[in-house]
C-alpha cells in the first residue's frame, strides 16, 4: 500500500499534561472552598480522572499546596532579582517593586487569596520554609525603603519593620475584593495602591541630620 503523502498524514496528537491541569484545578478549588474543605476527590473530578490517577503525580494534598506556594516563591525572586539588576535609582526601585508585586496579587488573586487564607495550612519543614521565605521577603522590602530613605536623606521614625508591614497590609488584602469583571483594571488598582503605599512609607520617615555639621 503507498504511503501518504505528507499533507494528508494526520496531525499527531497532542499529550495532554495532566501535572499542569492538575495544579491548576487544586488553585481553583482551593482558593473557591478553602485548602481544609477541599478533598483530593474534588480535584480529580475537576480534572475528569479518577482519585487514584492523582498519586501518580503527588502523595498528598499538601503536596499541591506546597507546590502552588513553591511555584510563587519562584517568581517572587525572579522579581527581586529583577529590581536588584535594574539601573533604576533607590526610591524608583522600591516604586516599581510594589507596583509589580501589587499587580501579580491581582493578576493571580485566586492564588493571592489562598496564600493569605491558607498559608498555615502547611506543616513541618514545609512551614519551616514558607515562614523563612515570608521574613526574607519582608527584609528585602525593608532593605529597599532604606536604601530610598538614604537617597532621600531621611530614615526611618519608627521601626522600620513597621512601616514595611504597613505600607503592604492593604496591598496583600486588596484581592480579597478586587473583581476581573469589576469597574476598575488591575493596573490601574496596582498604580493607586503603590502611590498609597509610597505615601505611607515617607510618612514614616524623618530627616537624617546625622551627618549635619
Amino acid at each position: 500500500m503507498p504511503a501518504k503523502p505528507a499533507d494528508e498524514m494526520p496531525a499527531p496528537r497532542t499529550r495532554r499534561n495532566r501535572g499542569d491541569e492538575l495544579y491548576q484545578a487544586a488553585l481553583t478549588i482551593f482558593a473557591e472552598k478553602g485548602y481544609d474543605a477541599t478533598s483530593m476527590q474534588d480535584v480529580a473530578d475537576a480534572v475528569g480522572v479518577l482519585k487514584g490517577s492523582l498519586y501518580h503525580y503527588v502523595n498528598s494534598k499538601e503536596d499541591l499546596l506546597f507546590h502552588l506556594f513553591s511555584q510563587a516563591h519562584e517568581r517572587s525572586e525572579r522579581l527581586m532579582g529583577e529590581v536588584a539588576e535594574s539601573d533604576r535609582n533607590p526610591v524608583e526601585k522600591l516604586r516599581y517593586y510594589l507596583q509589580r508585586l501589587i499587580f501579580s496579587s491581582l493578576d493571580d488573586a485566586d492564588f493571592t487569596r489562598l496564600y493569605w487564607r491558607d498559608w498555615r495550612s502547611l506543616t513541618g519543614e514545609r512551614l519551616d520554609r514558607l515562614v523563612e521565605q515570608r521574613r526574607q521577603y519582608d527584609l528585602y522590602l525593608r532593605r529597599l525603603i532604606a536604601d530610598a530613605y538614604v537617597s532621600l536623606g531621611l530614615k526611618p521614625s519608627t521601626n522600620l519593620r513597621y512601616i514595611s508591614s504597613f505600607a503592604t497590609g492593604g496591598a496583600n488584602w486588596v484581592a480579597d475584593w478586587y473583581r476581573k469583571d469589576g469597574a476598575d483594571s488591575a493596573e490601574k488598582i496596582a498604580e493607586a495602591y503603590t502611590e498609597l503605599a509610597m505615601g505611607a512609607i515617607l510618612a514614616g520617615a524623618e530627616p537624617d541630620t546625622s551627618n549635619d555639621s
